[in-house]
């Protein structure tokens, strides 16, 4: 049996000592709703439903008289691998650590093999069978590599465009900085003749650079008229005097610049489908690319290219011109080159066939890329990078994988399952109700024009909706529409920049409406324009938009870049989240009417990825705010509990919850909780709200941790009030001087947790928050801070928590201004408080230690116990209006009891407690 955590009960109260501790000590906050009455299994795992040969790039040599393929098998951590391609063996292979994934492969004429990573260069010689990892220049990703004449290998990046040198004699490995000021790729490098030129994106363009001097050209991309749609350059090769680049967007043209003669060549190719050139024979001035699907042969001297006769449909990358003597289908010389899957394709000109042949390369678990609910109740999965999915059944446990690709976003309408795939915004579908069968089911339906990612998929009215990230470089997402009625050709309808250089990461139906949420971000490689995300809602029948603005969130410290998980609650609300904030708004009129600020210090939170909001069958919302599993009390939002961390979660039809774990699938079973309730109890934090008149002086409650200067100050003000007449007012004009003002030491408990919340105005710079505990020696032992630096001019609400160490005896709450910083800002309105728990079973002992101690008097503690023990027998049977009742005929014992039946702070306690469970099962 798994061990289980009851997130609604802490260890159980000692009611006899305990509380009358408390009772003396503590003041009682007004009882909340009651918490999230849940039991939380462990997680556990249940496997890594996705594994994949997924490979980007190879490179060919020649080791000890045989030909082999190097090539990078995509995982956590990458697996380079030598393979023998006539006799299929896996002859070496070595983990790259540190690397996901290699783009980049290059064999140097001496046999020695380098390796693109991220962002580190590796090499594996042919001598010594070893491997090394030589580092990088501090950068994310190593694209494009290629060589000098004295063997010197070169290589682009991402995400600050930089050009990178290695020298093996040397061992120096030298950084060229950026070579075009405001884009991020440097996809590919070809070296000729002193000078390496490095193909950029997002925005296209051609850069010379000096070698030696490190002097840097740039060279626009020629249009030729409009015929050719410029678009990052993702290709590059030095073919005799040419430098052959490969545009990877727009119409795919494959373009010629001239060394010679510094200018780009009248020839062109449009529709090109590759990532390198492939070479002909040593001597030879022949190369191939592919087009339209067709491998071509160009002669470098006439420039004309011809059709060999073989169809080749995917991808060229690194090719070598291998001889297959053991193969009788394999004539001669074929051109080979690396497949997705890991298989080599190998092109005969004799046969003019194409036969692809499978090695037996060692496959990684991947990291999961959506998950989400079907219409069959299994469980549906992308992986990343792209090219399988996975299905699993949470009644049988079988995971079955498939061909898929990178879906960033799953839907379900009627008995079909849609994935919007990435790249390229293709839609695939389906049908749940038979035999998943590669390219076949699922199947392609659609692929929406500029766009890329389509993250937002929702269903409802008979229709699919999607929004969708653009296209690199681009602004301005799309609403697609989908009418399975008329079928893949006729049904899509397709909104452009649908709110205006946003990109939609968050929709949900209701009414006949349509409500979607944005992020301000577009493609990769350029800046947001917009400031703040947006709400809008659209008429489904009219196709009309109907509203569109920027909301104004309660407890939010900034106005969010991304707003998702929209979702119509069990409640009728429409809700959604923004970096730390779940909030609600009626679908009706639009007006927030619930929010709570759940992670308080998380701001400028996501980018694409939508927030997931899903509800169980009782009303809870289980939601991935700022990417942790929340479970959340729509009745009071501020009563969340938090799970595990990730970005991926659903709730299965058991009711359970599973999440992705990056290659891991986990599970964590969810039950009915202990009934207990929460009490909020508040520490006697002396003058919380500044308002006690001035002590000789002083502040009562409060005292400086440091020395008072000309520079430094503190005191009472009425300048900013959030209730009452005055705040607390510190000012810090020196960067070598600090200002500290904390409370009087109070009271704590070791391993309870704590909560400090206050009001805080920021006038000028920044400032600082603590929580700190102090041992019986008041020495300090622990605590936690949070920096404020945004929201300048208006009032906000934080709060920061955490546990109390073993030693702790007493807590401070601080605000301050530490050394190198100045500020003007304000606070009010402060308090620590912790969370005091009860179970049903806890009543009768909570009134009769109470009695024993004799704190309750006859005969109001008859009266009282005969009133919590009927209670509990209507509650043990279902019956919840009749347990109120009882509870509420107590509360009126207990207002109806004189000075002499019971203690004062026995009765405010006692109180609290019967109303949070009044409250609890209304």
């Amino acid at each position: 049996m798994s061990k289980r955590i009851v997130y609604a009960k802490r260890s159980a109260i000692s009611i006899l000592s305990l509380m009358l501790v408390m009772v003396s000590q503590w003041w009682i906050a007004a009882p909340a709703d009651a918490r999230v009455d849940k039991a939380f299994g462990e997680p556990f795992s249940i496997g890594s439903p996705i594994e994949n040969v997924a490979v980007f790039d190879a490179a060919f040599g020649n080791e000890d008289g045989r030909d082999v393929m190097y090539t990078t098998v995509t995982g956590k951590p990458a697996i380079f691998q030598v393979v023998d391609l006539v006799s299929r063996e896996v002859l070496r292979k070595f983990t790259l650590e540190g690397t996901e994934s290699s783009w980049t492969h290059i064999t140097l004429p001496d046999g020695t093999v380098y390796i693109g990573g991220n962002g580190k260069l590796y090499t594996y010689s042919p001598v010594t069978k070893g491997l090394r990892d030589l580092g990088g220049i501090g950068e994310s990703v190593v694209y494009g590599l290629t060589y000098d004449e004295q063997g010197r290998v070169y290589f682009g990046s991402y995400p600050n465009a930089k050009v990178g040198r290695y020298d093996p004699s040397t061992g120096e490995m030298k950084d060229y900085g950026n070579v075009m000021p405001g884009q991020s790729y440097t996809r590919a490098t070809a070296y000729h003749n002193g000078y390496l030129y490095a193909g950029i994106g997002i925005q296209g363009s051609l850069v010379k650079v000096n070698v030696d001097t490190g002097e840097k050209e740039q060279i626009p991309l020629p249009t030729y008229g409009g015929a050719v749609e410029t678009a990052q350059v993702y290709q590059l090769d030095a073919a005799g005097k040419y430098i052959v680049a490969g545009l990877s967007g727009g119409n795919n043209a494959l373009l010629f610049y001239d060394t010679e003669a510094g200018d780009w060549s009248d020839t062109y190719f449009l529709d090109n489908k590759g990532i390198r050139l492939s070479f002909g024979e040593p001597g030879s001035n022949k190369v191939y690319f592919v087009q339209n699907n067709r491998l071509m042969e160009l002669d470098l001297i006439t420039m004309d290219a011809v059709d060999t006769g073989i169809e080749y449909t995917t991808y060229l990358r690194n090719t070598a011109w291998v001889e297959m003597t053991n193969d009788p289908e394999l004539p001669g010389k074929s051109l080979a080159t690396v497949m997705w899957s890991g298989a080599v394709a190998y092109m005969n000109m004799e046969t003019k066939k194409v036969k692809s042949v499978t090695y037996p390369f060692s496959g990684n678990p991947i990291p999961i890329q959506t998950l989400e609910k079907g219409p069959d109740g299994k469980l549906y999965m992308s992986g990343y990078p792209g090219g399988k999915g996975a299905s699993y059944s949470p009644i049988s446990g079988e995971i079955e994988t498939f061909s898929l690709g990178q879906a960033e976003g799953m839907a379900a309408l009627g008995d079909k399952m849609y994935f919007g795939l990435y790249p390229g915004g293709y839609i695939r579908e389906l049908d749940v109700n038979q035999p998943i069968q590669d390219g076949v089911n699922p199947k392609e339906i659609y692929k929406i024009p500029h766009e890329d990612r389509p993250f937002a998929m929702t269903s409802g009215e008979g229709k699919l909706f999607i929004g969708t990230i653009p296209d690199y470089g681009e602004l301005g997402g799309s609403l697609t529409v989908y009418d399975p009625s008329r079928g893949p050709e006729q049904g899509f309808t397709v909104y452009e920049d649908f709110v205006h250089n946003q990109s939609i990461v968050g929709l949900a139906v209701h009414n006949g409406k349509l409500y979607g949420s944005t992020t301000i971000a577009g493609g990769l490689g350029i800046d947001p324009t917009e400031t703040a995300a947006k709400i809008f809602v659209w008429d489904i029948a009219s196709g009309r938009k109907l509203q569109e603005f920027i909301p104004a969130i309660p407890g939010a410290s900034v106005q969010p870049n991304m707003i998702g998980g929209l979702s119509i609650g069990p409640d009728g609300l429409l809700w959604a989240a923004a970096d730390g904030t779940i909030f609600a708004m009626d679908p009706e009129t639009m007006d927030i009417v619930k929010s709570a600020n759940i992670y308080p210090s998380v701001s400028n939170y996501g980018r694409w990825r939508p927030v997931h909001i899903r509800w169980s069958e009782d009303g809870y919302m289980f939601t991935t705010l700022a990417g942790r599993i929340t479970v959340v009390d729509p009745k009071d939002p501020e009563a969340a509990v938090t799970l595990s961390s990730t970005q991926l979660m659903t709730l299965g039809e058991d009711g359970h919850i599973y999440y992705s774990d990056d290659t891991l699938l986990k599970k964590i079973e969810v039950t009915k909780g202990s009934g207990a309730v929460h009490i909020p109890i508040e520490l006697p934090l002396l003058n919380r709200s500044f308002d006690q008149p001035l002590d000789s002086g002083v502040i009562p409650g409060w005292s400086s941790l440091f020395k008072i200067t000309p520079n430094v100050s503190f005191g009472q003000s009425d300048e900013q009030t959030v209730s009452g007449p005055s705040s607390l007012k510190i000012t810090d004009t020196s960067t070598t001087e600090t200002v500290a003002v904390a409370s009087d030491s109070v009271p704590v408990k070791p391993g309870t947790a704590y909560s400090a919340r206050f009001h805080v105005y920021l006038q000028e710079g920044r400032t600082l928050a603590s929580l700190n505990y102090y041992d019986a020696n008041h020495k300090q032992v622990g605590g936690t801070s949070l920096q404020i630096t945004a929201g300048n001019g208006k009032w906000q609400q934080l709060e920061m928590s955490t546990v109390a160490p073993e030693n702790a005896a007493y807590v401070r709450l601080v605000f301050f201004c530490s050394q190198l910083w100045m500020t003007k800002a304000y606070y009010d309105d402060a308090s620590i408080t912790y969370m005091e728990t009860v179970t049903p079973d806890q009543l009768p002992e909570l009134i009769e230690s109470r009695i024993d101690q004799g704190e309750i008097q006859y005969p109001l503690s008859k009266q009282l116990s005969n009133a919590i023990r009927q209670a509990l027998f209507h509650y043990g049977e279902g019956r919840l209006e009749q347990a109120v009742h009882q509870l509420e005929n107590a509360l009126k014992h207990l207002d109806r009891s004189g000075e002499g039946n019971i203690e004062e702070g026995t009765r405010i306690y006692v109180q609290s407690v019967i109303r949070a469970f009044i409250q609890s099962w209304r």
